[in-house]
């Protein structure tokens, strides 16, 4: 979907001088401080890991780390990242905020600039993106500087996922394909719901030499994976995608990006 009036207002507005202001009180709308979080990896792979339930002893080192930076601290890299093309391999940075549930039913002034930028996101009746605001998750938005991937995950929820600056790659694959996925399913590990592998490996596997070291197990899997049906697309400025329920995505930031989502209700057809 494109075309849509807030989405384009959004793009104009979400400067990054713009979005610091909000993290950091100087905002001049008049709207509550967001608060947000820096992530880091080791390269450009970040596996989604809950923290409390990570065990290095029996897991390794967790896939990222939370930084104290500033969302100014996390442009700058992302800017520096587009103007070098940053290798894979180098450190990469992502920030993240969430907009709990409860803040529609809340007074509007009472909102903060994403709610207010992205009201058919955060009504309280439904709207087309949003559409059993009852069962909605709230508003998640991921800052992603080039070459941030994300792990391959589903979400148990109709999902609504708006582009507002720059670009990435979504790969789709349908619920069938799980088993191919390396989809970790039990509930008490911290990455349920998601893959630990990283796809954009597939491409080395016939490789005679390469500088990522990857297990026999790993590589085993991605062969398994590389046969999972998949659809890609580029979710561009101003695009709103719809990733139906149990949907498995896996997402390439291309250049430096900004991109909301919001999830509302499991599709029963």
């Amino acid at each position: 979907m494109y075309n849509v009036p807030e989405v384009g207002r959004a793009t104009a507005k979400w400067t990054d001088e713009y979005v610091a202001s909000h993290f950091n009180g100087n905002n001049a709308d008049g709207a509550p401080q967001s608060r947000g979080a820096c992530q880091q990896s080791v390269d450009n792979f970040f596996a989604f890991h809950r923290p409390q339930l990570w065990s290095e002893d029996l897991l390794g080192p967790p896939p990222s780390l939370d930084l104290d930076w500033t969302f100014d601290e996390w442009a700058r890299h992302a800017v520096y990242a587009d103007a070098v093309s940053l290798p894979v391999t180098e450190k990469h940075y992502y920030w993240q905020l969430g907009v709990p549930k409860e803040e529609r039913l809340q007074n509007e002034r009472h909102w903060t600039f994403v709610s207010r930028d992205l009201p058919s996101f955060s009504s309280p009746q439904p709207t087309f993106f949003g559409f059993n605001p009852k069962a909605q998750k709230g508003i998640q938005c991921r800052f992603g500087e080039r070459g941030v991937t994300a792990a391959t995950h589903y979400d148990g929820g109709r999902n609504m996922i708006v582009m507002i600056t720059g670009a990435k790659r979504y790969i789709l694959s349908p619920p069938n394909a799980c088993s191919k996925l390396g989809i970790v399913t039990s509930r008490r590990h911290p990455s349920f719901r998601h893959s630990m592998l990283n796809f954009g490996r597939v491409t080395l596997l016939d490789k005679d030499e390469t500088s990522v070291e990857m297990s026999d197990r790993e590589k085993e899997w991605l062969r398994i994976a590389g046969d999972a049906p998949t659809l890609s697309t580029v979710l561009k400025s101003g695009e709103v995608l719809y990733v139906p329920s149990h949907w498995f995505h896996y997402i390439v930031s291309l250049q430096k990006s900004a991109q909301c989502n919001t999830r509302s209700g499991v599709s029963h057809s």
